[in-house]
């Protein structure tokens, strides 16, 4: 069987397509609504872009707030940790509490003698400091009936 090929009209449907093509280009209103589907297009992947930017700038806020609860979270674990172990109950028990354990004391200082204290301190250690002088029996006489 012999093959026979006709290849004038494939040259005439090109020939044709390519005239058809021509003449939109050469169209005003093809022209229009092309530009008019490429500004739409452009649009399209310009919001796109955006949102796509707006997208990784909360990833990335959403990372840093992972990391630093992380970072808190271990902390606390590390804070945890330290409170369950029994030299922080004993801690907190001695200071808060007045808690002491069995041959120790616990003294009970008013705040009012705390504040006396840090004030009688705080004039000894004054740079100018003026001393009185004060006959010896005067001063043992103080020291008996006040005190220290």
């Amino acid at each position: 069987m012999d093959r026979v090929i006709f290849r004038e009209k494939r040259e005439e449907i090109s020939a044709n397509n390519s005239i058809e093509i021509e003449g939109l280009l050469n169209n005003i209103p093809a022209k229009i609504l092309f530009i008019v589907i490429s500004g739409f297009l452009f649009y399209n992947v310009f919001h796109s872009v955006r949102i796509t930017i707006q997208k990784l700038e909360i990833l990335k806020q959403a990372r840093l707030e992972v990391e630093s609860l992380r970072l808190d979270n271990l902390e606390l674990a590390l804070n945890l940790e330290n409170m369950q172990s029994l030299e922080y109950v004993e801690v907190q028990a001695r200071d808060r509490l007045n808690f002491g354990s069995k041959n120790e004391y616990v003294f009970v200082i008013p705040e009012a003698s705390l504040d006396e204290a840090k004030n009688n301190l705080d004039e000894l250690f004054a740079e100018n400091v003026s001393t009185e002088k004060k006959e010896t029996y005067r001063v043992w006489l103080d020291f008996v009936s006040k005190g220290i």
